[in-house]
């Protein structure tokens, strides 16, 4: 069941600022122009909420996005109403889509189906991705290899999805349902996929260091964590890239636009600072 948010006191803020090192690309957008985006985070604390959300923030505010963010892994949140919105940004977590024992996953997978009958794009990032699967019959399991750090993966459609290298910070695996258009794969399995207007990417265009503090304050313990998976907290800090690189982020801001295209909903955005427009 959906719970329809009643009232400014039980609605997440809109949140008009982002902290600096998200706003290294102009993320301001004319109140005149302003659409609504939902994203949709999991196991952030209410500080790293937003920051969670990366380099996918400004791409969506200097397309006249507000974004409203919604702990959705928080059962004590009413979910929103999905077509108050005019797009839907799905995010990772530290669970499983296959972990039915959580109540908040079977809540998530309702409200999404919802969405998409309601014919709101869905835009799935890392657990997002996985989550679009299964709601149009893919599957999701433990990957026989995990992945984490920058990797280049083979896309079929580089107009669409760009070859990275992109970060993945993941275990699991996609099984594309039958009614998906695989865009792009890696040995480990499917890493971009399309259903309609919707888009999942297993790997993480909004790596930024802002994106990075939030998930580290998430893991209790970071560094043993990559170093379970080969790979040491300092490398994997440097892959992200620092605060003034946007390279990463410009990355982001083309993939974001080429899905909202894609879906039709795509219009005039502004600038970003240091680019050749």
């Amino acid at each position: 069941m959906i719970t329809e948010l009643k009232g400014e006191d039980t609605r997440l803020a809109v949140r008009k600022a982002a902290a600096p090192e998200i706003d290294s690309v102009d993320a301001s957008a004319e109140s005149s122009n302003t659409r609504r985006a939902l994203a949709l985070v999991h196991g952030m604390t209410e500080e790293n909420r937003l920051p969670s959300l990366g380099t996918l923030l400004p791409a969506l505010r200097r397309r006249g996005f507000e974004v409203t963010v919604v702990a959705a892994d928080d059962e004590a949140v009413p979910m929103p109403r999905p077509d108050d919105y005019q797009v839907l940004v799905v995010m990772g977590s530290h669970d499983s889509v296959y972990d039915d024992h959580l109540v908040w996953i079977a809540r998530e997978r309702d409200y999404l189906l919802g969405a998409v009958d309601a014919g709101i794009p869905v835009f799935g990032v890392c657990f997002g991705a996985q989550m679009l699967a299964h709601l149009f019959g893919g599957t999701v399991q433990r990957g026989e290899l995990s992945e984490h750090g920058l990797t280049v993966i083979d896309t079929r459609d580089p107009d669409l999805v760009g070859a990275g290298p992109w970060l993945e910070f993941h275990h699991d695996a996609i099984t594309a349902p039958a009614s998906a258009d695989v865009v792009a794969t890696t040995a480990a399995g499917v890493q971009a996929f399309t259903v309609g207007p919707h888009m999942g990417v297993q790997f993480h265009p909004e790596a930024s260091p802002a994106w990075l503090r939030a998930w580290s304050s998430s893991i209790p313990d970071m560094e043993s964590y990559l170093a379970s998976h080969g790979l040491d907290l300092a490398s994997f800090t440097e892959s992200v890239g620092g605060d003034t690189d946007i390279s990463a982020a410009v990355e982001c801001d083309v993939l974001f636009g080429r899905f909202l295209e894609r879906a039709g909903i795509a219009r005039p955005s502004r600038p970003m600072p240091g680019s050749a427009d």
